[in-house]
């Protein structure tokens, strides 16, 4: 499985590589300025970027990707 990395910029300057989840609490915490989009880079501050918020999605339109749940027999170790 690939894992998306977004280039962003700290607020020192620096630059560096970092995954979706990795993002989420960079933004949540104010460490970095920017992060690049396939459209481009975000400013933080200006654009209001906020964090994805998964909690009030009704569905997901896109096909079952996990596993099903072990069933009880299969559970037993």
């Amino acid at each position: 499985m690939k894992i998306t990395q977004i280039k962003v910029v700290y607020l020192d300057g620096t630059t560096g590589v970092v995954s979706n989840d990795v993002l989420d609490v960079l933004i949540a915490t104010g460490k970095i300025k920017c992060f690049k989009r396939s459209d481009g880079w975000v400013d933080i501050i200006r654009d209001h970027a906020s964090l994805r918020d998964y909690r009030n999605a009704t569905s997901y339109p896109g096909p079952e990707r996990r596993a099903p749940w072990p069933d009880a027999e299969q559970r037993k170790d």
